[in-house]
């Protein structure tokens, strides 16, 4: 049976959850860094990874094709900002597992909003908040801000009627024109199967068409439940490659890159074993 280990982000939970369903594999939910580990170390034959992951500058991984988890918007990618919308600087808290999401809020906070981010990763998020989640705090108070003022401000920014509030998928798509692709499989290099890209393929096609009875076996609260409905996407269609495309630019721009990356992908090496 394959093994899997994929990155414990709500955007990736009905994918888990279907491929584990499915009997092809075995899946891990657990960190991003873990899921990295997992993979080099041959404990895992896949890893479901954060794209600016498998896109910045693993010369060791292959992108599988055909799947990939993406959305327009996603409720679950999110930055609560009071009245810094739109200041010169701002200060961006997250941890590990919230640094995809910062990495994409500097970027719209640029590119939209000409405000520059100033990211603070922390080992472990203020108690009560979600792994994943980000914390805005003025520029100023980044070195000195206790957790506890932190958090005591994000309830205040939370509480306030006139704080904004990004979505981030939103944002990106209204900056790109396409849908933002949140979580990509990845193998390693030279290492795909034809057995391996189809049967993650066709779990994802199931997935795909079968969300109606997906939902009624599935305990989804209701934001879960409306977003694998009606928002969540798991192909690798032209748009998401589109998508990805534009990722690679801003890697570069902003410096987690040296170059301009391509999208390296695995193929199918018996492309007539591929019966669809």
């Amino acid at each position: 049976m394959m093994r899997i280990a994929a990155w414990n982000h709500p955007v990736n939970h009905p994918v888990m959850t279907a491929l584990q369903e499915s009997g092809i594999a075995s899946v891990e939910a657990t960190t991003i860094a873990e899921c990295i580990a997992l993979l080099k170390s041959s404990v895992a034959d896949v890893a479901l990874l954060p794209s600016e992951m498998a896109l910045g500058g693993h010369a060791d991984m292959d992108v599988l094709p055909a799947v990939a988890v993406s959305s327009w918007v996603n409720p679950y990618a999110a930055l609560v900002i009071g009245d810094q919308l739109g200041a010169p600087t701002l200060g961006i808290m997250h941890g590990p597992e919230g640094r995809p999401s910062a990495l994409l809020a500097a970027i719209i906070l640029k590119e939209h909003y000409q405000t520059s981010a100033v990211l603070n990763e922390q080992a472990t998020m203020p108690d009560g908040i979600a792994s994943h989640a980000l914390i805005t705090v003025p520029l100023e108070g980044l070195d000195s801000a206790s957790k506890k003022d932190v958090l005591s401000d994000e309830e205040k920014a939370e509480q306030n009627a006139a704080a904004t509030t990004l979505d981030l998928g939103l944002e990106w798509s209204e900056m790109a024109s396409y849908p933002f692709v949140w979580s990509v499989f990845v193998c390693r290099r030279d290492e795909a199967s034809d057995k391996m890209i189809i049967a993650i393929r066709d779990a994802m096609k199931h997935l795909d068409t079968h969300r109606v009875e997906a939902v009624q076996r599935w305990d989804l609260d209701s934001v879960a439940e409306d977003f694998f409905l009606n928002e969540l996407r798991v192909t690798m269609d032209d748009l998401a490659v589109a998508s990805l495309t534009e990722l690679c630019d801003h890697l570069f721009f902003y410096g987690i890159t040296e170059e301009v990356l391509p999208v390296q992908f695995a193929t199918l090496q018996n492309p007539s074993s591929d019966e669809d």
